[in-house]
């Protein structure tokens, strides 16, 4: 590429620029680019089974037992699969439900719920949502998603950024032998 205008002579810039394309096209990349982010996102998930508050007795809901620890245990990462997570490889760390996981009331724990008498009846009221009649009373949320995340942000970033930066420098590499 040469720019007269500037007096600027590239050598080699048109083969970059497929060697750039080429690396966009390997279907490698997303299964790579996944697990670089799956070991970036153990520091939260550390941090966030940390965190998780336990139970001191076991306790029923939804006609269910639940042990004590048994979010603390289903915390981890979660591939995305739906919507701009099919495009770009995402990670998000929190509760999991599926499998041998049973983590489906982690949302509850995280920004708290009411406690019902006999069910659930809607109030028409503005402004009701926190105090539904019927209501027993209001478990306020421990936020231990939010911590973790507080804790782990920077440095989880700049790890993210330096580990795929290699991996595409390696993938160039590789592409100019």
């Amino acid at each position: 590429m040469s720019n007269a205008m500037f007096g600027l002579d590239v050598e080699g810039f048109p083969e970059l620029v497929r060697k750039i394309q080429e690396l966009s096209e390997d279907r490698g990349k997303r299964r790579e680019i996944l697990g670089l982010l799956r070991s970036t996102a153990g520091a939260t998930v550390r941090a966030a089974k940390a965190a998780a508050p336990v139970s001191s007795r076991r306790h029923t809901a939804r006609k269910r037992i639940i042990s004590p620890g048994n979010l603390k245990k289903s915390i981890g990462t979660i591939t995305g699969r739906k919507g701009k997570s099919a495009e770009n490889p995402t990670v998000y760390v929190g509760p999991r439900v599926r499998g041998t996981n049973d983590g489906w009331y982690g949302h509850m724990v995280e920004a708290g719920h009411n406690v019902y008498r006999k069910g659930f009846k809607r109030s028409r009221k503005a402004g009701a949502a926190r105090n539904v009649s019927g209501a027993r009373k209001r478990v306020e949320g421990s936020f231990y998603m939010k911590r973790a995340f507080e804790q782990t942000r920077g440095q989880v970033t700049a790890e993210s950024e330096k580990k795929v930066a290699r991996y595409i420098q390696r993938r160039i590499d590789a592409l100019s032998r």
